[in-house]
């Protein structure tokens, strides 16, 4: 088998679970003692729209969507995540894509509890360019040397909103799960590198 063949195999087998294995959100709140689980509303806006919850984002990488999440038909996120620092790596939308440069937007995760992070709005305008005949913000590079190459790019800053509407997403969250359990809030962090 000669590489090529092997890396789609590969990759073909990453986007099968990326897109069957479910949403990433929780089903229940029962934590093992090295994960926590974060919840957020969050958002892309897309010029003068919003795209909906037909999107998703990758923590940590921008490849192998370890750990992927979809906004459910709320917009809000609940997944679990193991401790420790994590950054948003990636943002899909159809077929297109933005790689977002690593440690631009982070949480850190100290303990095995429940985190709110935000209510986000990401700017990414992903609206159709005759000029260019393409898609600006990113696409889905052809094949596997493509899709491999574009997971290298560090990706680049976009506008993001963060804010703190903690009572409603609690409020939301605690419905759903019935949650009696504390949440603590550590808001999503914008590193602009300066």
């Amino acid at each position: 088998m000669k590489l090529n063949e092997f890396l789609r195999i590969i990759l073909l087998s990453s986007l099968f679970l990326l897109f069957f294995s479910g949403t990433g959100r929780i089903k229940n709140l029962d934590l093992k003692p090295d994960e926590a689980i974060i919840i957020a509303k969050i958002q892309i806006n897309n010029g003068n729209s919003y795209l909906g919850n037909k999107w998703n984002f990758l923590f940590d990488e921008r490849l192998w969507a370890k750990w992927a999440v979809w906004p459910d038909e709320n917009n809000y996120i609940y997944m679990k995540v193991p401790i420790g620092k994590h950054f948003i790596a990636l943002l899909q939308y159809k077929s297109y894509h933005l790689n977002l440069p690593d440690n631009y937007l982070t949480i850190e995760i100290k303990e095995s509890k429940i985190y709110y992070i935000g209510d986000i709005v990401l700017y990414w305008n992903i609206n159709y360019s005759t000029e260019t005949d393409n898609y600006n913000g990113g696409g889905i590079a052809g094949g596997v040397k493509g899709a491999l190459s574009d997971s290298k790019k560090p990706g680049n800053n976009v506008k993001v909103d963060v804010n703190d509407n903690c009572d409603e997403a609690l409020k939301y969250f605690n419905s759903k799960f019935e949650n009696h359990n504390e949440i603590q809030k550590v808001l999503l962090k914008i590193n602009n590198g300066s």
